[in-house]
């Protein structure tokens, strides 16, 4: 994707959670009937569309693909997959997707780990990989690197290229991480919190940045000031879950159902299920936070209502609450935006009465463009939700308080941790995060937790009127948010 959308910023990533397994949802932008080419940005974040239960059946694959034999055009490119378990699984996956027929459920049923399959069904990801993953093909190996449990292998394609990353279980060899990322170079990293603070200050355009050990500011640049923060204002909408559930006014299992007046664009999947499609509000809220989407978002806000997540940003101790009401939903920010612009040209100039006024018009509305319709050069960011680093920090705090309580948050919350390459024996017991974009907007956070209660909270909060050159700094970014939660005093 061009980062024109709101999304959880997925870097390229050696990913060994087992939740992260949905992240294969590519970085690439495409309709499922025509093949695109790939982004190369550095910012392209989210998952592209599903089709669901929208999809046609696949044509019946006339043998399983066997991984004991050269993938692809991989043998052209003199690049030998090793036999171990990473490394064959490296050939039967992309064995799938050079195949001459689509990938069908069966293709995975026997090679995910049971974590994996708790997060993506062997049926969603073959969809995923025919819709999004074989039209750019066929693929070849370009470089391998790994172990006997974890890889990366280089793809190219007329395209473009990928990251394939897999890990799979040392006991019974079965696959806990399938992620196909972005071609990124290594990052510098950085040895200490000035380091951090120097490099940061180098970015193009406004960056505000928090570093908190317990509390305690160890970084504070600009922090306190209000900024942009695209998908990162999700975390509203989860603790207003959380809230709505203490209360008993809804419960994880709880069904929620998708319709025409809810549906959005990309990223996330739901968008793509027919009206009618049912799911439980804890897979909503995994997916709001894993995969950015957008459309489960904004069942989430329809279900609890907009004042329940406006009650939610003051619980949370936002600094200006104001700056967060009326609360938009992601339907409500594409129109205002790129739909029905001229709703759009009244928002920055009116009050709170009159935008819910705007809200109600536009609600009455159908949404008319699609994700190509956006502009990925539009930075103008005054229509969006803001907050400061410090209130970021604090509703990080706020959900990680409720873990206790509802165990579910930890598995929502670190199912997609956003670190690049190269954390090896973290010191944390686990890891929230939550990143986003939109045009000239790239934001990330995370909330770590250690066996000991220690904490460290790093909030990252970028904005630039030329979009593509923030898009370049991605990398980078995320890599230096990498090493302010590994960096040991």
């Amino acid at each position: 994707m061009n980062g024109a959308l709101i999304s959880a910023v997925i870097p390229a990533a050696k990913l060994t959670a087992a939740g992260v397994l949905a992240a294969v949802l590519l970085s690439a932008c495409g309709d499922a009937d025509e093949p695109q080419e790939l982004d190369q940005s550095a910012a392209a974040e989210a998952p592209t569309p599903l089709s669901g239960a929208e999809t046609e059946e696949p044509e019946e694959q006339t043998a399983d693909p066997d991984p004991s034999q050269d993938a692809g055009a991989a043998a052209d490119h003199g690049v030998e997959l090793p036999q171990t378990p990473a490394g064959t699984t490296a050939r039967y996956v992309l064995s799938v997707l050079n195949a001459e027929s689509d990938s069908t459920a069966e293709d995975w049923e026997d090679r995910l780990h049971q974590d994996a399959l708790a997060e993506l069904s062997p049926t969603d990801l073959a969809t995923v990989i025919n819709t999004t993953i074989r039209p750019q093909g066929p693929w070849s190996a370009a470089a391998y690197d790994g172990d006997d449990t974890q890889s990366l292998t280089r793809l190219e394609a007329d395209s473009g290229e990928l990251d394939l990353h897999i890990a799979v279980d040392e006991t019974d060899q079965l696959i806990t991480t399938l992620y196909f990322g972005e071609v990124s170079e290594p990052v510098e990293t950085a040895e200490s919190f000035q380091d951090v603070e120097e490099r940061l200050i180098e970015f193009p355009g406004d960056v505000r940045a928090l570093i908190l050990q317990d509390g305690e500011p160890l970084l504070d640049l600009r922090a306190e000031e209000p900024a942009p923060l695209a998908s990162v204002a999700k975390l509203y909408v989860l603790l207003a879950t959380v809230e709505a559930i203490d209360e008993g006014e809804t419960s994880w299992d709880e069904s929620l159902e998708v319709t025409e007046e809810l549906r959005s664009l990309p990223s996330g999947t739901l968008q793509d299920q027919p009206e009618g499609y049912t799911t439980t509000v804890y897979d909503v809220a995994h997916r709001m936070i894993e995969l950015s989407d957008n459309t489960g978002t904004d069942m989430l806000i329809d279900h609890l209502g907009r004042d329940a997540v406006e009650e939610a940003v003051v619980a949370a101790d936002h600094h200006r609450p104001e700056l967060l009401r009326p609360f938009l939903t992601t339907r409500e920010l594409f129109q205002l935006r790129w739909d029905q612009p001229q709703i759009g040209d009244q928002w920055a100039d009116a009050g709170e009465d009159q935008r819910r006024e705007l809200l109600e018009e536009l609600n009455q509305m159908p949404l008319e463009i699609a994700y190509e319709d956006i502009d990925a050069e539009d930075t103008n960011a005054e229509i969006g939700w803001r907050a400061n680093a410090y209130d970021i920090a604090a509703v990080h705090q706020e959900l990680a308080q409720r873990t206790e309580e509802h165990s579910e948050l930890i598995s929502i919350l670190g199912s997609n941790p956003g670190l690049p390459t190269g954390i090896e024996d973290p010191w944390w017991q686990r890891v929230a995060f939550k990143g986003g974009s939109l045009p000239g907007v790239l934001t990330g956070s995370w909330h770590a937790v250690g066996e000991d209660g220690e904490q460290r909270t790093v909030v990252l909060l970028a904005e630039h009127d030329d979009a593509a050159e923030l898009r370049s700094e991605a990398d980078e970014q995320f890599g230096l948010a990498a090493d302010a939660l590994t960096i040991r005093d």
